[in-house]
């Protein structure tokens, strides 16, 4: 933590007798105790200013949970120290509106699905791994047949072997 920090923000820093601290808008927000010649702060007194928030903050903190329910919560003390310092809320919360909204369905392509196997093979690769496999694999592909979806997997050491691989798999079949 920097003093100087503390101080752009606003913050009353006080060291004194191997002890800090910290307030914010008068109220302390940390303590701490001088040990080896650092400060280690005691973060108890912000657990205690964390409890106060507005009814937007806990809507949001509990993941934007209905506001009656986050009333009912602070009325009913459902919540030991939850407490609100203001019931103002916003008229229109985004991420609820994008959580409710649906989304439209993709355009049909008009195609339909394939007649016989092997006319559409869906292929992915993936890698490098961070560790090679037993047999020195660093990649892995994979090739599926969207008429039968049967689907092989394949351990490259190369990602130019993937070619050599897909001809190999088309053998197979």
């Amino acid at each position: 933590m920097s003093v100087g920090m503390m101080k752009e923000r606003v913050a009353e820093v006080s060291l004194k007798g191997g002890k800090t601290i910290i307030k914010m808008r008068d109220k302390i927000s940390a303590c701490g105790t001088r040990k080896s010649g650092l400060y280690h702060l005691d973060m108890a007194p912000l657990s205690d200013i964390a409890a106060v928030a507005s009814l937007q903050l806990w809507h949001e903190r509990l993941g934007h949970v209905n506001v009656a329910g986050v009333k009912r919560m602070i009325k009913n003390k459902d919540i030991y120290g939850l407490k609100c310092s203001s019931m103002a809320v916003k008229d229109v919360c985004e991420p609820c509106v994008y959580g409710k909204a649906s989304m439209t369905p993709m355009p049909f392509s008009g195609g339909g699905r394939v007649i016989k196997r092997l006319q559409l093979v869906h292929s992915d690769l993936g890698g490098p791994l961070s560790e090679p496999s037993r047999g020195g694999a660093l990649y892995s592909g994979t090739f599926t047949d969207d008429f039968s979806r049967w689907t092989d997997v394949v351990f490259l050491q190369k990602k130019s072997d993937m070619l050599s691989e897909y001809k190999n798999c088309l053998t197979k079949a």
